[in-house]
């Protein structure tokens, strides 16, 4: 049996046949929003970029927040602040909503995460996720909320159908659409493609891994994309602080993207949202302080970004 927090519960199971049976709700603009991590200048950076694609004359972007929103808001002000906000917007459980709404045993985060991963990150997300847990027992209210959200939603914008899930098409804690799983750029992958097929999307909108990319596949209209964010509550790459969201429209993005494409007639860009500040730093750093589960397994990367590239990030090359 796996330890905690590397396992990944049955009842985490999801499917893309089950995807393809959802009723899609149609967006001119679509912003995915996954790994905020219960970071509030973050979401004050998502709103206000929204804000600004409506007054330059376009149409609001529809927010969803694809999971794990919550992590870091480890007080009662900034969990009710945090879950309030988002709750207000659409959004998909992910491992963390998961387990704080109805813990599985043996599951501790529920990362399920994989062998590249050291045991002592493991050990300390567990001993996060435990914190939460025991915060969130004062809140069955919001318990209760976590625990009646979907796990998988399809959006059609334009002639694109996008499933946004949290993890892989078949687990709400599947690394499948990890950067470190895709094949080389230009390649095909017989399971990242029947997953298209099955799911009868032309992209998967995802996040929960931590690191960004955009690849292109074959799916069952021509091209199809996997659009996995990172994180918009953490910095993305090697020196940089932002955090990503992606956004997916008719529209071209009135700000510069970080990378994009377009699929299937559709816009399909990453989005800079800043993400560390002085002033939310210092929060992080009060909360969370040397010697902390979060401050040993974070604050390097708050400070400096994650080992990652924009070159490998960007994907794109057929």
């Amino acid at each position: 049996m796996q330890e905690p927090g590397r396992s990944c519960p049955v009842a985490y199971r999801t499917s893309p046949e089950a995807l393809a049976t959802l009723e899609p709700r149609a967006a001119e603009t679509l912003y995915v929003i996954g790994g905020l991590y219960g970071n509030r200048q973050a979401l004050d950076d998502v709103e206000a970029l929204a804000a600004r694609e409506e007054a330059k004359g376009l149409p609001r972007p529809t927010l969803v927040f694809n999971g794990d929103f919550n992590w870091f808001n480890a007080e009662p002000a900034a969990m009710a602040e945090i879950n309030d906000r988002v709750l207000a917007y659409t959004a998909l459980q992910g491992n963390v909503e998961t387990e704080l709404a109805d813990p599985e045993p043996g599951a501790g985060c529920g990362c399920a995460y994989p062998e590249w991963v050291d045991n002592a990150m493991v050990g300390r997300s567990n001993r996060i996720i435990e914190h939460l847990k025991g915060m969130i027992e004062s809140r069955p209210d919001l318990r209760d909320k976590l625990g009646a959200l979907p796990r998988q939603l399809r959006f059609q914008v334009g002639e694109c159908r996008v499933g946004v899930i949290h993890g892989d098409p078949e687990s709400l804690a599947g690394w499948g659409l990890a950067v470190e799983a895709m094949p080389a750029p230009g390649q095909g992958d017989a399971t990242i493609e029947s997953w298209f097929q099955r799911a009868a999307v032309d992209a998967f909108a995802c996040t929960h891994t931590c690191l960004p990319f955009m690849q292109r596949f074959d799916g069952p209209g021509g091209d199809a994309m996997v659009l996995n964010n990172g994180a918009a509550g953490m910095p993305n790459f090697e020196g940089e602080r932002s955090g990503l969201v992606t956004r997916i429209s008719r529209h071209p993005s009135p700000v510069m993207p970080v990378y994009g494409t377009v699929c299937q007639g559709v816009h399909m860009d990453t989005l800079a949202i800043e993400a560390v500040t002085p002033e939310w730093l210092d929060w992080f750093e009060s909360l969370w302080p040397p010697g902390s589960p979060a401050f040993e397994s974070y604050h390097q990367r708050l400070l400096n970004g994650p080992s990652h590239s924009m070159d490998r990030a960007c994907r794109v090359s057929r």
